[in-house]
């Protein structure tokens, strides 16, 4: 009888996580991203990505650098625009698409769109068209990238990206 009301407390409590986690509003992933200042170092065997998060500007941006080496490195600027949630991503291609927050799934992952961007004229060079991130029960932090041919069509079925999660280094 324990077994089985810990069993439905346990499912009970993940149900109502994946609920507060859908309904979070643009405002509440910003202020969760505010919570995430410091670095954080890549999990997967041999990852060398680190990302640094700081806010900036009395609290009205985020700042998520990104160094995959001593030459390589990308930022990613998250704002509020009114009730939408903006992230613009300084990538090391030249380009820099703004995505914007378009929903939260039961998972918990937070989902960024393309909206619009500047330096995308190449019609051979590719951009951040999606990402999600998601805050892990655990204190890590998981995030996937979908990158497409500037001039092609977006297919969420077919364009997808890989997982990587960070932990907290600092």
């Amino acid at each position: 009888m324990i077994t089985r009301a810990l069993v439905l407390g346990i499912w009970l409590a993940t149900l109502s996580c994946a609920a507060s986690a859908a309904g979070a509003s643009s405002k509440d992933v910003f202020e969760r991203l505010k919570t995430l200042s410091g670095d954080w170092h890549s999990t997967t065997s041999g990852g060398a990505t680190t990302v640094n998060y700081r806010t900036i500007a009395n609290g009205s941006s985020v700042v998520e650098t990104w160094t995959m080496s001593p030459t390589r490195q990308s930022m990613t600027v998250y704002t509020m625009d009114g009730e939408r949630l903006l992230a613009t991503h300084y990538c090391p291609q030249g380009n820099a698409p703004r995505l914007q927050l378009v929903a939260t799934d039961a998972g918990g992952a937070h989902r960024f769109a393309f909206l619009d961007g500047a330096n995308l004229q190449n019609p051979s060079g590719s951009h951040e068209h999606a990402f999600w991130l998601r805050f892990d029960a655990s204190g890590t932090l998981t995030r996937s990238e979908t990158y497409i041919r500037n001039d092609a069509s977006y297919d969420p079925a077919r364009d997808t990206g890989g997982e990587e999660s960070f932990a907290r280094s600092k």
